[in-house]
Parts: C-alpha cells; sequence; structure tokens
C-alpha cells in the first residue's frame, strides 16, 4: 500500500497518476486526511478537444490569489466547469 505525504507526491504526481491508471492503488496523507488515487472511470464522454494549456493557466493563477491554497472541494468545482464548457467546433 504505496503512502505518500503530499510534499513527497507532489514531484512524482504524474508518475503516481499512471500507477494508479495501471490499477495501483496510491494513498496520499495531508495532516490526518487521506484520500486514495484510483483509476476512475467517467460516465460521461471526456471531450477530446479539453483546452489543457486554459485550464493549467487557471490552475497556476489560482496559486497567486488569496485563496490560495485551494479549499477542500475548488479542484472538483474546476473540473465540473471544464466539463460543462461547449466544444469549439
Amino acid at each position: 500500500m504505496p503512502t505518500y505525504i503530499i510534499s513527497e507526491a507532489k514531484p512524482k504526481l504524474g508518475a503516481l497518476v499512471k500507477q494508479a491508471s495501471a490499477g495501483k492503488t496510491i494513498y496520499l496523507l495531508n495532516g490526518k486526511d487521506m484520500v486514495a488515487l484510483v483509476p476512475a472511470h467517467p460516465t460521461h464522454e471526456v471531450p477530446s478537444n479539453l483546452d489543457v494549456p486554459s485550464v493549467n493557466r487557471r490552475l497556476a493563477a489560482s496559486e497567486r490569489t488569496p485563496s490560495a491554497p485551494w479549499n477542500r472541494g475548488d479542484a472538483a468545482r474546476l473540473a465540473k466547469q471544464v466539463l460543462k464548457t461547449k466544444p469549439v467546433e
């Protein structure tokens, strides 16, 4: 059961996600809170034209705001906004 504290996981997050996608459960600790990285099976189609640079800019901008660090649920709200965006044709 691989377990990492957040500061250990940040630099290797891409590799950890790849491991989780392959079926390995990865646990992340943040103080007393623990979450698991596990493969997800979306109930809807993920848009193929997802504007990744735009999402990355929004994430980077959030780190420079008075609300940083993120509060619980912020990432989920951002993901929902991105998935609701209508694809550009």
